[in-house]
């Protein structure tokens, strides 16, 4: 059973402007182009809340993408990559990136990643020391806020 934590976990939002080399002949994003802004969003989203030394030593590689379209996103609009963990178990850990417009939804991927050590490759277990970063604290926001991209 995935360990859900002692409690709710930090959301990380992510803006996003679409820009032109992210549309497709139908003039609007790509398909693919949503699992790569997943991926920098969580990159972010771990860069953001992970102390320096584990974002040093520490990757995170995909296993698995479940994406679900809502909504065309066109070019110039302004998209909004919600991340949080829904949960880990072992070594994965499981993502729900919501790309939001205007608080509607446009797509949700959601996400098996695997967390590996950067220098061997190998698989690194998520004990509770590693999946706190993911967990809010009585004292924090519930959202922690990206760059424009």
């Amino acid at each position: 059973m995935p360990d859900h934590g002692p409690g709710r976990y930090v959301e990380y939002r992510y803006p996003i402007r679409v820009g032109p080399g992210a549309i497709d002949d139908l003039d609007h994003v790509n398909n693919a182009i949503y699992l790569m802004w997943m991926q920098e969003a969580v990159n972010a989203y771990w860069r953001k809340t992970a102390p320096p030394e584990q974002v040093e030593t520490l990757a995170w590689i995909a296993h698995r993408h479940d994406v679900v379209y809502h909504r065309p996103a066109v070019l110039h609009d302004l998209i909004v990559a919600v991340v949080r963990v829904i949960g880990h178990q072992g070594c994965r850990a499981h993502f729900e990136t919501r790309f939001e417009r205007n608080g509607e939804d446009v797509a949700i991927v959601e996400s098996t990643l695997v967390c590996i050590d950067r220098g061997s490759r190998q698989l690194v277990r998520i004990r509770p020391d590693l999946a706190q970063h993911f967990y809010l604290r009585d004292t924090e926001a519930t959202t922690a806020s990206g760059a424009m991209r």
